[in-house]
């Protein structure tokens, strides 16, 4: 970044990096921090993640899971495990929580579209449930593109009656009729193919 003096404003040239106190981030001191004693928890506090009623915890912590899920909807399910997904596409799995338990997820793109797997991780076969980012329209599309990368069969994509998370609860009915169809699977699987929008197509 360059800032130019300009005649009779009293500003000298200067150039490199600006911090935003409007000093070069060289020529600033460090801070330093006075300590300060933090007290404990009150004894009678619950730990913050917590569900159930009558904590006296002022705090009540979500975790970063419940953040994503905001701006994201669910599509479909996966039968489990999730681990076998993530290790097709080589993602990172990351750890949360919400309030029926532990969470695996995994949060990527195949092209411009977004997506979120989950899995509750103490409650066994409760399926791999796909999110799409709210921003985007053509549920069957997405599910289509990535049961492709996936390498999967369309068929074993189930319906949001097997979706775990309460969330769906409060949602409209799904906007495909019923995901467990084979053909109309096999038919935007062809559809895509023939139009060669593959994982790779952005």
């Amino acid at each position: 970044m360059m800032l130019v003096r300009e005649r009779g404003r009293g500003r000298s040239e200067m150039s490199g990096r600006v911090s935003a106190g409007g000093e070069p981030a060289g020529d600033r001191q460090q801070r330093r921090w006075e300590p300060i004693a933090v007290p404990g928890p009150d004894p009678d506090w619950w730990p913050a993640p917590g569900y159930q009623g009558g904590n006296p915890n002022p705090a009540l912590q979500y975790g970063m899971w419940d953040s994503i899920a905001l701006s994201h909807r669910p599509i479909g399910v996966l039968p489990p495990p999730m681990e076998a997904y993530a290790d097709r596409l080589l993602l990172v799995v990351e750890k949360s929580w919400e309030d029926l338990g532990a969470v695996d997820v995994a949060t990527f793109r195949l092209g411009r579209t977004f997506f979120v797997l989950s899995q509750f991780t103490e409650v066994e076969d409760t399926g791999v449930t796909v999110w799409l980012d709210r921003r985007h329209t053509g549920d069957e599309a997405a599910l289509a593109l990535l049961v492709e990368t996936l390498g999967i069969p369309a068929d074993c994509v189930r319906d949001l009656t097997w979706c775990p998370h309460p969330v769906v609860r409060l949602m409209s009915p799904p906007p495909f009729d019923d995901a467990r169809s084979p053909s109309r699977w096999t038919r935007l699987l062809r559809k895509f193919r023939k139009a060669g929008t593959g994982p790779a197509a952005s």
